[in-house]
């Protein structure tokens, strides 16, 4: 497998490395979007997956009212069927959405509305050890963009970002596009 996903991202943005690692599983400092949002870069590190979870969800519900794209990377095709009946009717409330994951199966690749939802494999990518949530607020695109440490083989704990930065974003999204060879822009929406 090539360079680790955040790698070029870290690189074209070195302050992110820099930026003091933060507690993301305070409840008391973390309760809504708008409190990640206060911020403009979270870094974290050494993360479980479940604390990444609840962010997760407040960019979910969010792109659903809001009525505003979304990007999902997932690790394996359990870890989307897991959450498959919900993103179900996520589709219901965004214009399109991106669903990435490590689709070894066409079996289990989700069945989405072609004009709803792109679903893309990422098995064998730098993207498959990643957990990758985007949406656009008003004023601009903002998300969490995560990668195992250890590899989804082997484990469960997370370094990555949350920002409301567009410009890091942007090459987030950039990276994506790359790596899968696709064309993901959320300002050509059909």
């Amino acid at each position: 497998m090539a360079n680790k996903f955040l790698d070029p991202i870290l690189s074209e943005f070195p302050d992110l490395q820099k930026q003091a690692l933060v507690d993301i599983t305070d409840d008391n400092k973390f309760k809504t979007l708008d409190d990640y949002n206060k911020e403009d870069l979270i870094n974290f590190d050494n993360v479980k997956r479940l604390d990444l979870y609840k962010l997760s969800m407040l960019i979910e519900k969010h792109a659903q009212n809001a009525n505003e794209p979304l990007i999902a990377v997932f690790e394996t095709e359990h870890l989307y069927k897991y959450v498959e009946k919900r993103y179900i009717k996520i589709l219901e409330n965004v214009p399109k959405a991106w669903i990435i994951g490590g689709f070894d199966n066409p079996f289990f690749a989700p069945q989405t509305p072609p004009d709803k939802a792109e679903i893309l494999t990422c098995a064998g990518t730098n993207l498959q050890d990643t957990w990758i949530v985007i949406s656009r607020g008003p004023n601009g695109l903002f998300g969490l963009v995560a990668e195992d440490i250890n590899g989804v083989e082997k484990g469960d704990h997370f370094r990555g970002f949350y920002t409301t930065r567009s410009n890091v974003i942007e090459k987030v999204i950039q990276e994506i596009n790359k790596s899968m060879m696709t064309n993901i822009d959320f300002d050509n929406i059909q």
